[in-house]
């Protein structure tokens, strides 16, 4: 059996990658959320498979629960080494994550492809504040600093939302090639 792919899903608060991520998972069946846990007592993040304690979450840390970890937005998160195994047996999974492990999860994994999902600058300000993101400052510092680490590799696919997410939802679909 072929090994599975990973589509690591980046980009922006308020670009819309849990809508995007839903939307695939709903209409391919031979897609995978990946198995992410979250520092958190309860998640609304629909990417997430499971909430643990932010001292539980420590504890798995320690005892490398996690093939990567990364924080973001005041959480922690960490993909767990099932994934590993999901992608031998010729699982293609879907992880929202930070840009920062985008290096790492190429070392670990032998099939990546990086998609990142944004939109305009003026409408992430205004699903932000939609979402009581924060204040207008907060907002704008928020974008200014993930335009600064926006990842910059030659083989990342692009996805935009600014028309809608329903459209974002469509080219996230057509980046994704149907293996079944």
């Amino acid at each position: 059996m072929a090994y599975g792919t990973l589509y690591m899903i980046v980009g922006p608060s308020g670009s819309g990658k849990q809508a995007l991520i839903d939307a695939v998972l709903e209409a391919r069946p031979d897609l995978r959320r990946a198995p992410l846990i979250v520092s958190a007592q309860r998640s609304s993040n629909s990417c997430v498979i499971g909430s643990v304690s932010p001292d539980r979450f420590l504890h798995l840390m320690r005892r490398d629960t996690f093939a990567l970890q990364w924080d973001s937005d005041g959480f922690r998160y960490g993909l767990t080494h099932d994934a590993a195994k999901q992608l031998r047996d010729g699982e293609s999974l879907i992880l929202s994550c930070d840009s920062s492990v985008i290096d790492k999860g190429k070392e670990l994994y032998p099939d990546v492809q990086v998609i990142y999902i944004t939109a305009r600058m003026d409408v992430l300000r205004r699903r932000l504040a939609s979402m009581a993101y924060g204040s207008d400052i907060e907002i704008d510092m928020h974008l200014a600093q993930c335009e600064r680490f926006r990842p910059r590799k030659p083989d990342m696919v692009t996805v935009d939302t600014t028309e809608s997410i329903a459209a974002g939802a469509r080219a996230l679909m057509e980046a994704i090639p149907a293996t079944c």
